[in-house]
């Protein structure tokens, strides 16, 4: 007896199963087909999906795009704009810098990438080449005025407003300007004296109109032994440190250096056969820059000063003391090489061995240390005898003592004991001490130290009218 089957067909199976059942028959029964919606599922998985919140956005890590690196469409888009307002301007360079900012601002340009290709337009007129030189003129547009064209400051200045503008507005390009000057200082090779010099002016401004570059970024830069070699860097510290000069004091100057860390090490700037003091000083006053050797050499001088106050205290106090004659010896040798005057050697020698003393006093109490300084004085006393040879030089000798003990409280109260000893040596006479005790004396003190040099004073006196009354 035929039955009647009924099959669901479902989407999940393919059309093949089927073929057979169009025909209604399946295995010799009667069939019907019905059709299901049944989800596909290729698993056949009977988990029940689980709840999602609507309206909910589910986010997606975004994918980092690459923009490739243009630098040449950037100078380009600089300088079509420079170049239009440029024209729009009557061809005025003046204007057309005053302008600059603004007319860069209205063009959706990216400084923060492209910060050092703005500054080599301006410098150059276009992007630099490997090494820092300029392209030759097929390549590339260019801009129809630059720093490099120049012929005086006064058309560098606007430039470096123009800097000091944008950087203003945008203080992460500062960075990018300290990049370009340290190219152009490497890459000076390839550019002429009249394009060395106006590199120099326009680094010169940046510091003089404080655009926010760093001296200790660039300056030190300069001391390339490749370029230093050829004699190029010192020519060009020499335009910088003129065209620095023409507006600003010498003490400016000297602290610029200090600030780049290279107030040492000027004879660095110069090729190795002419490191030389005298070199140094020669070169500069045919530059006409005599007010700075000047301040140089007196700089040099008090370092001088130092290195023998030193000199002496390691002699005296060191660890292996030597004696009077040979300390003397050294002095003198000294003294030859760098032409001290006889004032500053005394005050050298006595500073030398009473702070040697204190600076090796340690842990010994004031007593101690009180006594430790007249032993060394009066140890050393040949050293001062042999170099305090006239009354002007006692006189000042006794001004030094009473500031140094003025000045230190461990030596408050040994100003009329220095006094004694160095008169019982011979290192001072008694019209000196009277003559310091009437007027030759500093007003540091005074009255105290006068109060404690009075009864030796006294003691002068009274010898003195015995002497005359025998």
């Amino acid at each position: 007896m035929n039955q009647l089957v009924t099959i669901w067909k479902c989407g999940c199976a393919p059309p093949e199963t089927f073929q057979n059942l169009e025909k209604g028959k399946y295995k010799g029964e009667s069939v019907s087909i019905k059709s299901a919606d049944i989800p596909v599922n290729p698993c056949m998985s009977q988990k029940e999906e689980k709840p999602t919140l609507a309206g909910v956005k589910l986010k997606t890590r975004k994918r980092n795009i690459v923009v490739p690196h243009d630098p040449q469409s950037f100078s380009n888009a600089v300088i079509d704009l420079l170049t239009d307002s440029y024209v729009e301007n009557g061809e005025n360079v003046q204007v057309t810098l005053d302008n600059a900012s603004k007319t860069l601002d209205k063009a959706e340009l990216d400084f923060n990438r492209y910060g050092e290709v703005l500054f080599e337009v301006a410098f150059a007129g276009r992007i630099l080449v490997g090494g820092g030189s300029v392209p030759s003129k097929e390549e590339g547009k260019l801009l129809p005025f630059c720093i490099l064209k120049c012929d005086e400051r006064e058309q560098i200045v606007p430039y470096v407003k123009w800097f000091q503008a944008m950087i203003r507005r945008r203080p992460f390009l500062v960075k990018s300007l300290e990049n370009t000057l340290i190219k152009l200082i490497l890459s000076l090779e390839f550019y002429d004296e009249k394009e060395k010099t106006n590199i120099a002016i326009a680094m010169s401004r940046c510091f003089v109109l404080k655009v926010g570059v760093l001296p200790d970024r660039v300056l030190p830069s300069a001391l390339e032994d490749r370029l230093v070699a050829r004699g190029t860097i010192a020519s060009f510290i020499t335009s910088l440190f003129s065209d620095y000069l023409s507006t600003e004091s010498v003490e400016s100057l000297v602290e610029l250096l200090r600030k780049a860390r290279v107030q040492d090490r000027m004879l660095e700037f110069f090729p190795q056969q002419k490191r030389t003091w005298e070199a140094f000083n020669n070169h500069f006053v045919e530059a006409g820059l005599q007010d700075f050797v000047e301040y140089n050499q007196k700089k040099l001088h008090d370092a001088n000063l130092q290195e023998l106050k030193y000199m002496i205290k390691e002699m005296t106090c060191g660890e292996e003391p030597l004696k009077a004659g040979e300390v003397l010896a050294a002095v003198k040798e000294k003294v030859a090489e760098c032409d001290f005057e006889p004032l500053e050697v005394v005050k050298c020698c006595y500073l030398g061995i009473v702070e040697g003393t204190l600076d090796t006093a340690g842990s010994k109490n004031t007593q101690q240390t009180q006594f430790a300084v007249l032993k060394n004085l009066k140890m050393y006393h040949k050293v001062l005898l042999e170099l305090c040879n006239s009354a002007r030089l006692e006189a000042a000798l006794m001004v030094t003592i009473q500031v140094t003990c003025y000045e230190d409280s461990r030596l408050l109260k040994l100003f009329a004991d220095i006094i004694k000893v160095l008169y019982d040596v011979d290192v001072l006479g008694e019209d000196t001490i009277k003559f310091w005790y009437s007027k030759g004396s500093n007003p540091k003190g005074r009255n105290v130290f006068q109060k404690d040099l009075e009864p030796m004073v006294k003691w002068l006196d009274e010898a003195s009218e015995e002497e005359e009354d025998e």
